[in-house]
């Protein structure tokens, strides 16, 4: 029976399904499996080796945010990079979270930044630790930059029953109305705005993880670039 060909593009998939493959343990690829494959497909198995063991640069995300029209309250977003960076490299990614706060506790292995986005604080560990580089952004709603609204709320409030009640008595009704409308309009008002802040907060945390991804890459840790793998099965 003559051996199975593969085209590249067959090649190719295969190999990057097996490196980033995920999920339950029918999905898992053992690195022999790996190795046999790259044996196959005319790869440098040594050199798959080498960069297995650096990392693979694949990205798992996991996100807590809230639902509802409400408020949202604590929401943390966290991304989990195969590859382990140098201590260089954990504070360049994180100097670009940029942030007021700066956490020396444990030098080379996790950095700290703490900043505002919009309504939101937010503290963000960088921390490379076990082959592996994890990013975790905490956002909790900011009362301190909330708080400065809170009586401008209740004077415009009070001002607007005092006018209806001034124009006629008889408006009681339609001016807690009006009370109850400003203060919903706040409240859902701030809570879009939290929502735009979120995806901010998101977008950022996407950038840091791809910011450690090239890093990664840089240093040879993704599974054969597509590339190389291109002129190796090329051959």
């Amino acid at each position: 029976m003559s051996e199975r060909r593969y085209t590249r593009e067959e090649a190719m998939e295969a190999l990057r399904a097996a490196s980033e493959s995920g999920g339950g343990d029918d999905d898992l690829v053992t690195e022999s499996e790996l190795l046999a494959m790259a044996g196959e497909m005319g790869v440098d198995s040594e050199q798959l080796r080498a960069v297995l063991a650096r990392g693979t640069g694949s990205v798992q995300g996991r996100d807590n945010v809230a639902t509802g029209w409400g408020w949202p309250g604590n929401e943390t977003f966290e991304r989990v990079i195969d590859g382990e960076l140098s201590p260089g490299q954990l504070e360049e990614v994180a100097e670009l979270a940029g942030g007021r706060y700066e956490d020396g506790g444990t030098p080379g292995v996790r950095e700290t930044r703490e900043f505002w986005e919009g309504w939101r604080y937010v503290t963000l560990d960088v921390t490379a630790r076990g082959g592996r580089t994890r990013i975790l952004a905490k956002s909790k709603i900011s009362y301190m930059r909330l708080s400065p609204f809170f009586p401008l709320l209740a004077i415009a409030c009070l001002m607007f029953f005092t006018l209806m009640l001034k124009e006629n008595p008889a408006n009681l009704e339609q001016a807690l109305q009006g009370v109850i409308s400003m203060g919903l309009l706040f409240y859902f008002g701030v809570g879009w705005g939290m929502r735009l802040n979120r995806k901010r907060i998101l977008a950022r945390v996407e950038e840091l993880a791809a910011s450690v991804q090239e890093q990664v890459r840089g240093q040879g840790a993704l599974v054969v670039g597509e590339e190389e793998l291109e002129d190796r099965l090329g051959r």
